[in-house]
């Protein structure tokens, strides 16, 4: 994968696990209820966010190390 596409992949996942942590993090101090399959699958939307936040992290470093 070249490094523009390793960037758009790293900014995306960083982009979706910070709006679901936010939505997660305000509605719990607005003490809004979100419905328990709401929290559950944006809890996995974060999960899989990580190893690919992690991935192309890794990646861009080697990438950086050769040039």
């Amino acid at each position: 994968m070249k490094e523009r596409g390793l960037r758009k992949l790293w900014s995306m996942s960083l982009l979706v696990i910070s709006c679901i942590s936010l939505v997660l993090s305000v509605s719990n101090l607005a003490s809004i209820e979100l419905p328990d399959l709401v929290k559950r699958i944006l809890g996995v939307l974060i999960l899989l966010g990580i190893p690919v936040l992690v991935y192309s992290s890794v990646k861009l470093k080697i990438w950086k190390k050769d040039a």
